[in-house]
């Protein structure tokens, strides 16, 4: 006690000697500078301010807002801040740091939002006062799996330039260099390959493997920023190299980043001149090839995969010709493509787009099986007549002189239906019948629903979505299944078989004239082609599923090109599922909506016939009081809760 209360005098009597001795020296420290600590000269130690500001987007150049960004400067107090990104994707930060401690300056950033990769970037501004802009790019975590992937890219390229290094003098360059490929390939630390090569090439800065390695690990790193000036930098070198030195590698990645941005044409063109360079380079053949079947060339796919296969590309190469040879209709060339990329794999264990491929070429295996059927554009008009009474007014054509004009005047009408088609409702009656083996009805079952349809939600997709609801706005579906009787929806979308992307799917012929309904008509039969159909209907049974192709008629009004009516049948019976008759016929009539100018060309009554298992059902449908439907409306808002309720259409 008597100690501590002895310490306690003394601080006391030392803090009355610092507030009263006048020999103490008064001491006013400005802002940005601090006193010295050993009683030596008091230097001032300035402050610099540091303005850090970028942008960050996505591959495409679009901005990403709300993204956080952590901006590191170095070890201290004060060298970190976390910031976002406004809605144009800018952030921008200041950091005040001592002009001493901070003589050059370094960031490293990292960008973080969901639904993206993490990217980074690592700036060195030096010892120069100024900062400049920072771009930053940022890949979604859901990668098309059609592309190649960074794993892939830097697997199939990096290996290549590993013991290369062509311009490199044997020595600590070379060991460094060798030592970032490990890393890279070995080690899979890409973040520390970077910094490895990247001293390479501050020393080497032609060394254009060195270039393109070190791109490839800030690409795999998620700096994607630096990977393409790197690549960029890259092809400059490999220009300006003599012929025989020239190298493909910066041009096939260049290829591949333009087709990661879906500019399929530039990333062709990386890859052309690639080949121009090594015309059997293998990835450069396999990524034209991917850049044909993006661009729907399936010929040019099919043709230039092959010479990848044989030039040794990945096992992706037989996977995408399959689909190329499917496209083209040669199903069974496509299987053999399919069966070397299974590899005696099991379907289950292929990733999700080669098992959706593989399916897709099961179906069309099964369509094949179709063969050479009579159908309404081959049979004689005369079996027609007597098959279909609808045909019993004709007055034959005696050319197909008319038929290109009616098809592109359609086309164009049906294919603006569908782009600017408004959302709809109506009340939808509904009829199912049974039919006994006099034709009478034996059984049968009513129902009424407000009916709606609503435009496709994926800018990219064709047709309408379709929902029902009850009386009180619950969503609700056709019953009566468990009853014995057929379920039947989706007429709304018939004509798609008209529209100009699925018209190659078709044979058309043009019949003559007819009048039909009060409307003068241009009559016109078509039946689809097993071999490149992709509109196809399918039979569901407890036992099997099977897929259904269709021939018809349409009559089509000549002055306005609208379709009036309708008739579809099986192109062959399912007989797997012992479906012998499946008949559509669909009456249009024209809807006026006060709030749009030109009416709309809807289903008025549908009736459909099925002969299945030697028993026939019959389903009536009938559409009225038509309106325009917007979840938005105080009026329709009981019926929002339909569009939440997830898409899909009653079978």
């Amino acid at each position: 006690m008597v100690r501590r209360k002895f310490l306690s005098w003394i601080l006391f009597f030392l803090g009355t000697m610092l507030a009263v001795s006048p020999a103490w020296p008064q001491i006013s420290i400005p802002t940005g500078t601090r006193a010295p600590l050993d009683g030596g000269s008091l230097d001032p130690i300035e402050k610099q301010d540091w303005h850090i500001f970028g942008k960050v987007t996505s591959l495409d150049g679009e901005p990403i807002g709300g993204a956080k960004v952590r901006a590191d400067v170095g070890s201290g107090m004060g060298s970190v801040q976390t910031l976002d990104t406004d809605l144009q994707g800018n952030f921008r930060t200041e950091f005040s740091l001592d002009a001493q401690q901070y003589a050059r300056l370094s960031v490293k950033l990292t960008v973080i939002k969901e639904g993206y990769l993490d990217a980074h970037e690592t700036v060195d501004f030096g010892a120069s006062n100024k900062t400049w802009e920072i771009d930053l790019m940022m890949r979604s975590k859901t990668q098309d799996p059609d592309q190649l992937s960074t794993e892939n890219l830097v697997a199939a390229l990096a290996p290549r330039l590993r013991t290369s290094g062509r311009g490199l003098p044997s020595g600590a360059a070379r060991k460094d260099y060798e030592r970032g490929a490990a890393e890279l390939l070995d080690d899979h630390d890409s973040l520390r390959a970077a910094q490895t090569i990247n001293k390479v090439v501050q020393h080497q800065p032609d060394c254009l493997d060195c270039r393109t390695l070190l791109g490839l690990a800030y690409l795999e790193a998620g700096s994607l920023t630096s990977a393409e000036r790197q690549f960029g930098e890259a092809a400059k070198l490999d220009e300006s190299a003599p012929a025989a030195a020239r190298r493909p590698e910066p041009l096939i990645i260049l290829g591949v980043l333009e087709s990661w941005r879906r500019q399929d044409k530039k990333a062709a063109g990386f890859f052309t001149e690639a080949l121009k360079i090594s015309p059997s380079d293998p990835l450069a053949l396999q990524e034209l090839g991917r850049a044909a079947i993006f661009q729907q060339s399936w010929a040019a796919a099919d043709d230039v995969l092959g010479q990848a296969i044989k030039a040794g590309a990945s096992p992706e190469s037989p996977l995408m010709r399959a689909r190329a040879l499917l496209e083209e209709g040669d199903a069974d060339a496509a299987e053999t493509d399919m069966k070397v990329y299974l590899n005696g794999r099991e379907p289950k264990e292929l990733p999700l787009a080669a098992r959706t491929l593989y399916t897709e070429l099961g179906d069309r295996l099964q369509l094949l099986e179709y063969g050479k059927v009579k159908s309404v554009v081959s049979q004689p008009l005369s079996d027609l007549e007597r098959a279909m009474p609808e045909l019993r007014g004709i007055e034959p054509s005696s050319s197909q002189d008319a038929l290109p004009a009616i098809l592109q005047h359609v086309g164009a009408d049906v294919q603006a239906f569908f782009s600017q088609f408004p959302n709809t409702i109506s009340v939808e009656q509904t009829k199912q019948e049974r039919l006994g083996r006099n034709g009478k009805v034996a059984d049968f079952l009513d129902q009424k629903f407000h009916y709606l349809l609503l435009a496709h939600p994926e800018k990219w997709g064709l047709g309408l979505e379709e929902y029902r609801a009850d009386e009180k706005g619950a969503r609700t579906a056709l019953t009566g299944l468990q009853g014995g009787f057929m379920l039947t929806a989706g007429f709304a979308s018939a004509s798609l078989l008209f529209h100009p992307a699925y018209q190659s799917g078709a044979t058309f012929r043009y019949l003559g004239r007819e009048t039909i309904d009060g409307h003068p008509t241009e009559v016109v039969a078509f039946a689809q082609k097993p071999d490149k159909a992709k509109l196809m209907g399918r039979f569901n049974t407890d036992e099997a599923t099977v897929l259904t192709l269709t021939q018809g008629l349409a009559w089509i009004d000549p002055t306005n090109y609208q379709i009036v009516r309708m008739r579809t049948d099986l192109l062959k019976p399912a007989s797997k599922v012992r479906l012998e008759r499946e008949t559509t016929e669909i009456h249009f009539d024209q809807v006026q909506f006060k709030e749009i100018p030109s009416g709309l060309w809807l289903p008025r009554e549908v009736v459909v016939t099925v002969e299945w298992k030697g028993k026939t059902f019959r389903n009536l449908h009938e559409y009225s009081d038509f309106k325009l439907f917007n979840v938005e409306t105080q009026e329709k808002r009981k019926t929002a809760a339909l569009v939440s309720g997830g898409a899909g259409a009653g079978v």
